[in-house]
């Protein structure tokens, strides 16, 4: 009758240990990349993600008061060593430039001026610094894949406005291309995003020309194909690439390693209750009465 006990005392050994490994494991893993950076630098980076989120809340709300307090203290944390910490010196100068962009909107005379690109441009580069495994920028992939194909079709129509009606088609792309673009510098260097932008502003200049004298289309066909290349280089890039947020995750509750320790408990409890019948009764046959 040790069966009573011994298999409720192997469960509890077993479970104890991997409940110790997965709070190990964990620990690991949460604390991986907290220790690649000063603490100072982590501060500053997710005072930057802060207050970036501000000013974008700002912006949506149309609250140039608290968007040009929120910009003066963006300015101040770039004036620091924060651009030397992490991300490209790139971005981070594309980050500066939106952000002077922002507060001549703010001060200007218009009350009307719209603010929300540079906001979101912002936002989308701090996500993209901190979160850059899962950044917000990534979620444009299918939009902008939409615009591209929006584009063709209108180029393809069967009317004789085809090249025009592709032009404005390729706003929705532009404006979409351009409020990732610092995310892409922060986190990628200038590379992708001027080879990106280089292929737009071509497709343009061909769709202009072919307005006025329809010689080209073999060309504009080409660079269509391109330009779908190099937005589909830029997402499997980001998808392929392993980088590391530079900021570490909060720590949050982990399902297995209470599963683990309550079945610890558990088996404890029966081992133990299993133990104490076999003191009392070894051999599993009550006295007769």
């Amino acid at each position: 009758m040790k069966i009573r006990f011994i298999i409720p005392f192997v469960l509890c050994i077993l479970m104890t240990a991997g409940y110790a490994n997965s709070l190990w494991t964990g620990n690991q893993s949460l604390h991986a990349y907290a220790d690649l950076l000063p603490q100072s630098t982590e501060r500053k980076l997710q005072r930057f993600d802060a207050i970036a989120t501000s000013i974008y809340e700002a912006a949506y709300s149309n609250n140039k008061q608290a968007g040009f307090q929120h910009i003066q203290l963006l300015k101040q944390l770039l004036a620091g060593d924060l651009m030397q910490s992490a991300g490209s010196l790139e971005g981070w100068s594309a980050i500066e430039f939106d952000a002077k962009q922002l507060e001549k909107k703010l001060i200007g005379e218009s009350s009307n001026s719209n603010w929300l690109m540079e906001a979101a441009k912002i936002r989308l580069a701090a996500d993209a610094l901190v979160h850059s495994d899962h950044a917000l920028w990534l979620q444009y992939e299918k939009v902008m894949l939409d615009d591209w194909s929006r584009v063709e079709k209108a180029w393809k129509r069967q009317t004789d406005d085809g090249a025009i009606a592709a032009r404005a088609s390729m706003s929705s792309l532009e404006n979409h291309f351009e409020r990732i673009s610092s995310a892409l510098s922060i986190q990628f260097g200038l590379g992708i995003e001027r080879e990106l932008m280089e292929r737009i502003q071509y497709t343009n200049r061909l769709l202009e020309a072919n307005a006025s004298n329809k010689t080209n289309e073999a060309m504009i066909d080409r660079s269509f194909q391109a330009l779908k290349t190099s937005m589909d280089r830029l997402f499997d890039k980001s998808r392929s690439t392993e980088s590391m947020p530079v900021i570490a995750t909060e720590p949050v509750s982990n399902p297995l390693s209470w599963t683990l320790f309550l079945g610890a408990v558990i088996s404890a409890v029966l081992a133990w209750s299993g133990w104490r019948k076999y003191k009392s009764d070894p051999f599993g046959v009550k006295p007769l009465p």
